[in-house]
């Protein structure tokens, strides 16, 4: 930001272009047309044009052009402010990066491994068996792939989970055959459509299902998913 602040070329061109329409207008004032829209063009932040405007001030204070009224202000310099935050910054005291759920383990609190991104597992019984899988839901004719992946979202938890997909496409597919018990002549198995999405607001409950959802992190699902599963899943998981 200070390096792209001190390099205005546009701004010394406008300032400098004896054709602009706009300055000298009023007769004698061409310098100071050409100050303002080097100053409306530059790319200097808020933070350095007050810097200059006070530099300017304490320059025509020190040759006597600063007038009575103004020398009577009392005037906030942006060095006061600059000491003022340091001060603050110094003051400023982390909260730990240890939480009670990381101390025992909770896997079932969001408030765990604050460093890192947590992944929704839930518990699903398929035939006889409890598999742990990320939230899905079947597929309804009409509906696009990322409203089905939004309906799950929706229908997942008593409470209102608000999250953010990142775009309208699958980021990785996974296809099964069903336990035997579960098959039929037209049904073997099923595919697997993955979006990824960003919560922001609200966390898992359903009342009744305690120790059927868990928030871990990507070295920590191998605890629960099934190896196949678990390879096709890796794929697209980014830990940033």
């Amino acid at each position: 930001m200070a390096l792209a602040g001190r390099v205005v070329p546009a701004a010394a061109t406008a300032g400098l272009e004896a054709s602009d329409p706009i300055a000298g207008r009023d007769g004698g004032s061409a310098t100071a047309g050409g100050i303002e829209i080097e100053i409306e063009r530059s790319l200097y932040s808020d933070h350095e044009l007050r810097a200059l405007d006070e530099a300017q001030q304490l320059a025509k204070k020190k040759s006597d052009l600063y007038g009575e009224e103004e020398d009577e202000k009392n005037i906030l310099l942006l060095q006061d402010l600059e000491d003022m935050w340091e001060q603050k910054f110094l003051q400023f005291k982390p909260g730990a990066r240890i939480t009670e759920a990381d101390v025992k383990n909770d896997r079932t609190s969001l408030h765990r491994k604050l460093d890192r991104n947590l992944i929704l597992l839930i518990k699903e019984k398929l035939g006889d068996q409890d598999v742990w899988m990320l939230p899905q839901a079947e597929w309804q004719p009409g509906e696009t792939l990322r409203r089905t992946a939004e309906r799950t979202l929706t229908t997942l938890s008593e409470n209102n989970m608000e999250a953010k997909f990142l775009g309208n496409a699958p980021c990785g597919h996974y296809k099964f055959k069903f336990p035997q018990a579960m098959r039929t002549e037209s049904s073997l198995g099923a595919k697997i459509f993955f979006f990824k999405a960003l919560l922001l607001t609200g966390d898992f409950f359903e009342a009744g299902k305690k120790g059927h959802h868990v928030w871990v992190s990507k070295e920590e699902l191998g605890d629960y998913l099934k190896p196949k599963y678990l390879a096709q899943v890796r794929r697209f998981l980014l830990d940033l």
